[in-house]
Order: C-alpha cells, then sequence, then structure tokens
C-alpha cells in the first residue's frame, strides 16, 4: 500500500470531511459507472453510490487495508444494484397479480381499483426506505426472522417496522379510497 493510499485511509477512518471529499473526486463517477451495469439508469446509480457514501459516514465506517476498501466500495454498490433489481421486480409482480385479480373478479370497477391501487403503491412509495424494504419483503411471503436474519436485525425490529408500515398506510390511503368511491358512484 503506497503512502497516499495509507494516509487517505486513515483519513477516511477517522471520518475527516476532506478525506470524504477525495473520496467523492476519486470514486464517485467510476461507482457510478459500474452500477450503470445493473440498473440500467443514471439516477438511479447516482442514488446508490450517494447513499453508499451517506452509509460509510453514518455507520463510521473502519477499514483495515486500501484493498478491502475498494473491495467493500465495489461489492456494497453491487449489492445496492441488485437490490434496487430485486425491488423493482417484486413491484412489477404486485402489480401483474393485482391486474390479473382486478380482471377475474371485479371487471367494470377497473377504473376505481386502478385509482385505488395506484395510491397504494404511492402509500407503499413514501414509506421510510427501511420500513418499505422489510413491508416489500413481507408481501413477498418472507417470514420476520426470515427478514430479520437477511436485513441482519432483529425480529422485534421487523415486527415494528411492519406495524408502522400498515398503520401509515391505512392513514395515507383510507380517506383517498373513500373520496375516489363516493365520486365514482
Amino acid at each position: 500500500m503506497s503512502l497516499r493510499e495509507t494516509l487517505f485511509l486513515r483519513s477516511i477512518n477517522r471520518q475527516e470531511p476532506q478525506a470524504y471529499k477525495e473520496l467523492y473526486t476519486d470514486y464517485y463517477r467510476s461507482l457510478v459507472m459500474y452500477c450503470l451495469r445493473f440498473v440500467l439508469r443514471e439516477d438511479v446509480a447516482e442514488d446508490i453510490v450517494q447513499e453508499l457514501f451517506v452509509t460509510m459516514w453514518n455507520k463510521q465506517m473502519v477499514f483495515l487495508s486500501y484493498p478491502s476498501f475498494k473491495t467493500y466500495l465495489y461489492t456494497a454498490v453491487r449489492n445496492a444494484s441488485l437490490d434496487y433489481l430485486k425491488h423493482k421486480d417484486i413491484k412489477q409482480r404486485y402489480a401483474e397479480q393485482w391486474a390479473a385479480h382486478r380482471e377475474e373478479m371485479l371487471g367494470d370497477q377497473s377504473m376505481f381499483d386502478e385509482e385505488v391501487y395506484r395510491r397504494l403503491y404511492q402509500a407503499i412509495d413514501q414509506l421510510a426506505p427501511k420500513c418499505r424494504e422489510i413491508f416489500l419483503m413481507a408481501m413477498d411471503g418472507k417470514h420476520n426472522d426470515e427478514i430479520a436474519k437477511e436485513l441482519n436485525i432483529a425480529v422485534e425490529t421487523v415486527k415494528t417496522q411492519k406495524k408502522r408500515a400498515i398503520k401509515q398506510l391505512r392513514e395515507q390511503t383510507a380517506l383517498s379510497i373513500w373520496l375516489i368511491f363516493l365520486l365514482l358512484k
């Protein structure tokens, strides 16, 4: 490891703002380009890389070597990209399931249903990121202990986040759904 790399890593470990400016200058574009190989949308890739830098700062991450630091950057971007794609896939699957169900069960209420589902998805998108992630995993059929293990959090945290999501979704969607229902009658 060169002297420059050693000093840089030491600065990152101490959370010196100048080191994070250097991190941004040296790695931001290459990490975004790497992320683009997965997500194919520049705005999403930029968000993923920015979120990585914020996470590193907030978690006060410490790296033992420069190679492990670089490996962490690219692995974290890859994993976040794959998580984004999985979330996108789950959203698409649920949209398809709801559409199939709507056609099968309710026929002539499709305008009402579309608006209700649109409002529901908007409400889900308004959830806090971790809360939304846990809720979508639960909607995907995962049990609390599976979610906790995969996200490396306590089962009680999963339960709390699911309750919070359901409460927020009820609050955000209930009034608007009834208004739509009354207007379409």
